[in-house]
């Protein structure tokens, strides 16, 4: 194996264990949870790798994980399997926040601080929260939460994830990679699919409650031709009270812009490569797939990285890719 498997077992000294380890599988998703490493080994004695061992998982040169080993199975043969998480386990904590005049960056930094985690680069999005309250919900659900938000608001594609050990928030567009996936590159086998079942919506109504007049203001952004062909698709959404008639309108009208589009997903089986995680942007090219016959960009939702031996592949899901204006690389 041309990989490193770095554990501090119990605040121990480093040791590798890439020669007895097996089975090893990587996981990185876009949005909602943390990235998370397992991999099983035979070991002599009783002590094994304790919960809370640092790990780290270097292949080829590029420190593709790190994290801390969170549970631990036993069979009857001895063997071990075991699951590490990233930093943004930690962030599963619930919590209570009032953010006002912040941007999504500064409220990472705050709740990274509030846990001891270690940040690296984060971008500034552009975009400022005038008032985000949030009591008694997990720290993750609180910032992919803004997340979102952040790309409804600006239109533009942003990346939240545990870079080896550093939190880190980027536009998707800094993490293109030039190797193409797809007929005679890489890929053994796909499975692609259309739908307007899974997160379409053609009809957008934002409701929020008006203290003044005890009624309820409706903003309703709809397209005609789409509900003509697919039926009507509802988002139904009360929106936070601090926002204004302006603010809500244009919400209205970016998250029908967002959601109003056959969603495409493509799952691929493909030989490894090692800087695929999720949230990179890679191009792909499926001749037999009318909207892949030509190379286009397109961004991975979740991979997993497999390693067996010398062997190395990754099952990759690719979403929504017409949000990214249905890039073609030529």
């Amino acid at each position: 194996m041309k990989a490193s498997l770095l554990v501090q077992p119990g605040g121990a000294s480093l040791k590798n264990y890439a020669n007895v380890a097996k089975d090893v599988e990587i996981t990185t998703n876009r949005m909602d949870s943390p990235g998370q490493m397992a991999f099983s080994c035979v070991e002599t004695g009783r002590t094994g790798i304790p919960e809370g061992s640092p790990v780290e998982f270097v292949y080829n040169g590029i420190k593709m994980f790190k994290g801390y080993v969170m549970t631990i199975e036993q069979g009857k043969d001895g063997e071990k399997r075991y699951k590490a998480y990233d930093q943004l386990r930690y962030m599963k904590a619930n919590a209570s926040y009032v953010f006002e005049n912040m941007t999504l960056s500064q409220i990472i930094r705050q709740i990274a601080g509030d846990f001891g985690l270690q940040v690296g680069t984060l971008d500034d999005s552009g975009y400022i929260f005038p008032c985000l309250i949030k009591e008694d919900e997990s720290c993750l659900d609180i910032i992919f939460d803004a997340l979102y938000q952040t790309i409804i608001q600006t239109g533009k594609l942003f990346i939240f994830y545990d870079n080896a050990g550093a939190l880190t928030l980027t536009e998707a567009k800094n993490m293109f990679l030039p190797t193409v996936i797809g007929d005679g590159s890489l890929a053994v086998d796909y499975t692609y699919k259309r739908d307007i079942d899974t997160d379409t919506y053609n009809r957008i109504k934002l409701v929020k409650k008006n203290e003044e007049s005890g009624r309820t203001d409706v903003y309703i952004h709809e397209d005609t031709d789409t509900i003509r062909k697919w039926g009507t698709l509802q988002y139904y959404s009360v929106v936070d009270q601090n926002l204004n008639e302006a603010q809500i309108d244009e919400m209205c009208g970016m998250y029908l812009r967002y959601y109003n589009r056959v969603l495409r997903t493509l799952s691929l089986e493909a030989l490894g490569v090692p800087e695929v995680r999720a949230g990179s942007i890679v191009p792909v090219r499926i001749e037999a797939v009318d909207d892949l016959s030509s190379t286009r960009l397109l961004l991975v939702e979740k991979v997993t990285h497999r390693f067996d031996g010398e062997d190395h592949t990754m099952t990759i899901e690719v979403k929504s890719f017409e949000q990214l204006g249905g890039g073609s690389a030529g």
